[in-house]
């Protein structure tokens, strides 16, 4: 028994997935091996479903175990789970209660598997359990990767496992969670990717006025080009192409110096 990290209640724990099953079983059903990621807390590359032990079994499998189910629905009726994602355009649907409120525990249960934005996220606990309905300090964004044009070499040495079109492009199914770099003071954001698609989870610092916040808002999508909020009015966005393809939006924090000797050490073992 212990202290259920969102609702509070001395219970006992279970394992609560960074990413849902639903990822990943979609991912190794189009892969030769289990998932691999980055470990933050371990400063390694492991194997397996990320998963944090600190969720009791009614937030996990009820309360958070219905906005998994809502966001698949969503994610699939985008066309998020493909091998190769070919779209330059998607008109996404969603509840927005729901998907806001799974971002949020997306970006919430990655920070504290990472010890990354620790104060930030723990915020919003009330407002993904539904206790609450301030939006006012947070804003969702999303976009879509586009397409990577492999050369020659790169086509006949990876074309059949990143499975390419016959032109050479590539755009693969990964999942990942991580930080935006170089944005403004004052906000963090949280970049949450399910194939080619991908969100940010803006969030502003406490009680910022609202001139502020529209301040931010505008520095943040000018720095960050072609993402388009999902309004808490609406219940559909169009999403349109990123100036990143996949390699982009990996690349700074793959390379990163306490990273980058364990990825090139994967890429030669492959």
């Amino acid at each position: 028994m212990a202290i259920c990290i969102y609702c509070s209640q001395n219970k006992t724990l279970t394992r609560e997935h960074i990413m849902p099953a639903f990822v990943y079983t979609y991912q190794d059903s189009i892969s030769n091996s289990k998932s691999i990621g980055w470990r933050e807390k371990a400063q390694k590359v492991l194997q397996g479903e990320a998963v944090i032990k600190d969720v009791c079994d009614h937030c996990n499998n009820v309360v958070l175990g219905t906005l998994d189910a809502h966001a698949k629905s969503a994610l699939e009726k985008a066309g998020a789970f493909t091998p190769n994602f070919n779209k330059s355009t998607v008109d996404f649907e969603y509840d927005f209660n729901q998907y806001a409120r799974w971002l949020l525990k997306v970006a919430f249960n990655s920070s504290r598997a990472s010890g990354k934005h620790l104060g930030v996220f723990d915020q919003y606990k009330d407002l993904i359990l539904d206790k609450n309905k301030n939006y006012s300090s947070f804003i969702i964004t999303g976009g879509l990767l586009k397409p990577y044009k492999l050369t020659k070499q790169q086509k006949i040495d990876h074309g059949q496992s990143l499975f390419a079109d016959s032109s050479g492009y590539v755009n693969p199914f990964f999942s990942r969670v991580s930080w935006a770099q170089n944005l403004p003071n004052d906000i963090s954001v949280k970049q949450i990717v399910i194939g080619a698609l991908v969100f940010h989870v803006v969030s502003f610092s406490p009680n910022m006025s609202r001139v502020r916040k529209r301040e931010l808002q505008k520095e943040y999508l000018k720095m960050c080009k072609g993402m388009a909020i999902l309004n808490k009015g609406s219940s559909r966005t169009k999403l349109s192409q990123l100036p990143l393809t996949f390699v982009d939006s990996m690349g700074p924090h793959m390379l990163r110096e306490e990273v980058k000797p364990h990825m090139d050490k994967l890429l030669t073992s492959c």
